[in-house]
């Protein structure tokens, strides 16, 4: 045919396929479990330094933001435009405006911080009464191409059959 690849023959079933092709089969593992408490003293890490980088990352694109405005001379036409308004010209400088969102900028880290470890202690409270967050975890394991499908007496690849009967992945 004048679309198939030469030695082809014709035919599209792909009577041989290449090795990478045949992978054995992949069975999903599903874990049930359940998130009863949040430890205050985590949140509270991982939020400041979370915020925190969140900062850094912000004032960045300010720094970034302001060169371009700045070297296309967009600052210095907004202000000859108030000029012609007779509007009141305010100085506006990037140190001032560096400063004051970084000033702003860790408020808000203290803020959003003890904001997140007070709702970590609220999820504690309710999780107590409701019992927590179900969570289904899943993972893919690979069969081995010898034994291909697993039989019903079988445990999974790579679980431990315990002495009461359930199954832990090693």
């Amino acid at each position: 045919m004048a679309g198939s690849p030469p030695g082809d023959g014709g035919s599209s079933t792909g009577a041989a396929r290449p090795a990478a092709a045949r992978r054995p089969p992949k069975r999903v593992v599903r874990r049930h479990t359940v998130v009863r408490r949040l430890d205050p003293w985590s949140v509270l890490k991982l939020s400041f330094v979370f915020y925190l980088f969140l900062l850094v990352v912000l004032l960045l694109g300010l720094g970034v933001l302001w060169a371009v405005i700045d070297r296309l001379g967009i600052i210095e036409q907004a202000f000859e435009f108030m000029e012609t308004l007779d509007l009141p010209v305010v100085e506006l400088d990037f140190a001032n405006l560096a400063l004051t969102a970084a000033l702003i900028g860790l408020l808000q880290v203290v803020f959003l911080t003890a904001l997140n470890v007070f709702l970590a202690f609220l999820y504690n409270l309710v999780s107590e009464l409701i019992g927590g967050l179900k969570v289904t975890l899943a993972e893919e394991q690979r069969l081995p191409p010898s034994s291909g499908a697993p039989t019903a007496g079988t445990p999974p690849v790579g679980a431990r059959g315990d002495s009461d009967g359930t199954e832990r992945l090693h």
